[in-house]
């Protein structure tokens, strides 16, 4: 066997050293993989033992450095030749220690910032741990006072009813769970439907103390349903069926969806555009006070159909144009005081019918009437069957396809104009009918109709199918409104050749106010032109038509004041000089 270099055989040694050290290192972390089932997540450096990882560290770098003597310098016993410039085999001996050192020191700090970051890791996941418990706890014990609460709020006495929504209304303060605020909300309002259908206020002895206890939960959920730091992610403002107090939303944050069909509200109910996304579900709702509806332009059919109110009913819309886009279904609608339709234009249909009204059915703008216009089809305002005070559809223009069969009530059409058919078989107007100045330029149908023995005719204009629908009608004005039709026309009508000449009149007012009034004015005249011709007997009565037709005007443009006055000013003058002029022909 040759003789070998010390250098080869340390270097060997170190190897075997290095090799048998990194067994041992496996094999320790192999066991302790059995013994967890497999289940470990530490490094393998932080599972090592740590004195044969520093023997295979070091021994391998004096194998390695051993290695380098023998084949870079040619040194069989650790004496570097004298080219390698190292004058002192100390030098290497030290050189290798500090090596040594240096690796084993690596080692171990190494080691020690894997153990720091795994108790860092295993300090974050205690933490978690106790979060998480800590979580799972609270929610424990809001589960288990909500159920408490529940169980207060079903008790037949009304102290605990009362502190039991007290209870449900702080854990719904308090509890920010996922849905925690919309159980609260739900469960308050299932309260409040179990009350209605139990009848309570029927027991006159405890009505009293009962309303008190509505009136409390009523108030504390739409506080709740208002914008600030305490209010609740409630969904959607479900009182379907629930008896609630004075309902007043005014301030409730906008709600995506408002359902109260078949609620009943122990005080008035005030809805704003702003309360909901969608238009509010108000069938077969009941109120003992008044109900104001303001409706966004974005809301689909209202339905008021079998809704009852002790009160008067108004709805309008929001913003400048109050135009009702949308279908309103308000059939057998009961209330105890007036209905108000406050829009200046409509531009879909209304249904009365079978509703029964007490008080008056204002329909348009109490100050300019209203306008029935829209593009697929006549609009259609249908009261057949109900009951009210008066229907007054005053200064429509141009009025609704009307249907007032078998109605109950006055009317009063004063001023209107209707290009469709007015049914009104066996309306029962005997209260009183007004159609002075109003124009009937399709079928009037009043085939058995009750009317008063004479009303002011002055100023109602027939247009032919009127005249024989009027002929085909069995009613007391039948007579009357014939002689009307059939009186003949003065000998001298107004004279083109001396017209009444408003374009000319307005035009120099356009530079001044704009081109939407100008506009919208001529718009009027030129139909006031052609549907009522001018004659001077009965001028006063075609002055007062100009003169709304300049107010409709410049209320539909927003107009200043000083331009309505203007232009009445100019206009009457205009209307003295085409009579002057027709007195001289």
């Amino acid at each position: 066997m040759p003789e070998l270099a010390v250098t080869v055989w340390v270097a060997v040694a170190g190897g075997v050293i290095c090799v048998m050290s990194v067994a041992m290192v496996a094999i320790w972390i192999r066991s302790v993989e059995k013994r967890n089932g497999g289940a470990v997540s530490d490094p393998w450096l932080l599972r090592a033992p740590l004195l044969p990882l520093v023997f295979a560290v070091v021994s391998g770098l004096i194998a390695v450095y051993a290695l380098i003597l023998h084949f870079a310098f040619g040194s069989a016993d650790f004496k570097l030749p004298a080219k390698a410039n190292i004058t002192s085999p100390i030098l290497v001996a030290a050189t290798l220690i500090a090596g040594s050192l240096t690796a084993a020191y690596a080692v171990l700090k190494l080691r020690a910032h894997l153990i720091a970051e795994a108790r860092g890791k295993l300090d974050v996941h205690v933490e978690s741990r106790a979060d998480e418990k800590h979580k799972n706890d609270q929610e424990a014990a809001y589960s288990e006072r909500f159920a408490r609460a529940v169980t207060l709020l079903a008790d037949s006495q009304p102290i605990s009813r009362i502190a039991g929504a007290h209870l449900v209304l702080a854990i719904g303060d308090e509890w920010m769970g996922a849905g925690a605020q919309q159980r609260c909300f739900d469960v308050l309002l299932s309260h409040l439907r179990g009350l209605n259908q139990d009848k309570f206020l029927e027991d006159e002895s405890a009505a009293r103390g009962r309303r008190e206890e509505v009136r409390l939960v009523t108030s504390e959920v739409l506080r709740r349903l208002t914008d600030g730091a305490s209010a609740w992610a409630v969904a959607a403002g479900d009182f379907s069926g629930a008896v609630i107090a004075d309902f007043d939303l005014t301030k409730v944050r906008r709600l995506p969806r408002l359902d109260l069909r078949g609620a009943r509200v122990l005080g008035d109910l005030t809805i704003p555009a702003t309360a909901s996304s969608t238009a509010p579900q108000l069938s077969g709702v009941v109120c003992e006070g008044d109900v104001s509806i303001e409706l966004d332009a974005e809301w689909g059919p209202i339905d008021l159909s079998d809704a009852e109110a002790e009160g008067s009913v108004s709805l309008t819309a929001q913003g400048d144009g109050k135009t009702l886009r949308e279908d309103l279904d308000a059939s057998r609608l009961v209330a105890g005081g007036s209905l108000g339709l406050s829009f200046d234009l409509f531009e879909a249909d209304v249904f009365l019918d079978s509703a029964t009204v007490e008080g008056d059915i204002v329909v348009g703008s109490a100050e300019f009437g209203a306008a029935f216009d829209k593009q697929t089809a006549p609009t259609l305002l249908s009261a057949t069957s109900s009951s009210f005070g008066e229907l007054r559809l005053r200064r429509a223009d141009p009025g609704p396809r009307l249907d007032l069969t078998g109605a109950s009530g006055a009317v009063d059409l004063s001023d209107s104009k209707f290009a469709v058919e007015v049914t009104a078989n066996g309306l029962d107007a005997s209260t009183g009918l007004r159609i002075k100045g109003a124009s009937f330029g399709s079928g009037l149908v009043l085939d058995g109709a009750t009317t008063p023995d004479r009303i002011d005719l002055e100023g109602v204009v027939l247009s032919e199918r009127a005249k024989s629908a009027i002929r085909s009608s069995d009613f007391a004005l039948r007579d009357q409104l014939l002689i009307l039709s059939e009186t003949p026309k003065p000998d001298r009508p107004f004279s083109h050749n001396a017209k009444f000449e408003w374009a000319a009149t307005i035009e120099p007012f356009r530079e001044q106010y704009g081109d939407d009034l100008i506009n919208e004015l001529a718009r009027r005249l030129s139909r006031l032109d052609a549907e009522l011709p001018v004659d001077w007997d009965t001028r006063e009565t075609f002055t007062a038509q100009v003169m709304s037709a300049v107010i409709r005007s410049a209320a539909v443009t927003g107009a200043p004041e000083e331009a309505e006055t203007a232009l009445k000013q100019a206009l009457r003058d205009a209307i003295e000089r085409a009579r002057s002029e027709e007195a001289l022909l």
